[in-house]
């Protein structure tokens, strides 16, 4: 039986043809990737701090935990671990009415009745060089602030100074001393995300367009 002598297949010059086309348009997008993936990354690490903030203000003024606590432990360019812990009605009135001071420890037990979840974003830097942590309670009376977090700068925010808040950017950003740039000209970056609070437990998050924090 005869074949069809119409049949034909590709030449090599229409693969080499092909390959070029695949190989220019994957060096095109390839950055854009990283890049989008890169501030993906950064704002799942800023959603899940506001997220956790306002988790802890809602179990705050459910009266399920009178007094919580958001510890942010940065560990370089390597990870940051966001903690969120609960003191008990009965052991806030018990530490009230032996005169104890309601603080805003950083310690991981004999001070807090629950240590709620711990959350580890890797490959994301904060504005920290140490542990810090901020405090809420179901009125804003025993609002507190400890460690890195107590010594926050001032930062300018929709025209307004700040010192409530947590800056989230990628490693490379934080490469010279191992946390974000504050604000421009001291080399903040694309990408890098804010999440400012209250001490009522108000949670507002911003993303960095270069030059200024845009609301999100």
């Amino acid at each position: 039986m005869q074949q069809d002598q119409k049949i034909k297949g590709f030449t090599i010059l229409e693969l080499l043809v092909v390959i070029t086309i695949v190989a220019i348009v994957s060096a095109v997008g390839y950055p854009n990737f990283m890049k989008w993936r890169e501030d993906r990354e950064i704002r799942a690490a800023m959603e899940k701090a506001a997220t956790m903030l306002t988790s802890l203000n809602n179990l705050s003024q459910r009266g399920n935990f009178p007094f919580v606590q958001l510890k942010v432990t940065p560990n370089g360019t390597t990870n940051t671990v966001i903690t969120g812990k609960g003191m008990n009605l009965k052991t806030l009135s018990s530490k009230l009415n032996s005169g104890s001071s309601i603080d805003c420890s950083l310690t991981n037990s004999g001070f807090w009745d629950n240590h709620m979840v711990d959350k580890t974003t890797k490959d994301v830097s904060t504005h920290l060089n140490g542990e810090g942590s901020v405090c809420f309670s179901q009125d804003g009376t025993y609002y507190k602030t400890l460690g890195k977090l107590q010594s926050n700068a001032n930062v300018t925010v929709e025209g307004r100074s700040t010192n409530q808040y947590l800056i989230i950017c990628s490693t490379s950003n934080a490469s010279n001393n191992g946390k974000c740039p504050l604000n421009q000209s001291d080399g903040l970056k694309q990408p890098a995300y804010l999440v400012e609070w209250t001490r009522f437990g108000n949670v507002s998050k911003f993303k960095w367009n270069g030059s200024d924090w845009n609301r999100q």
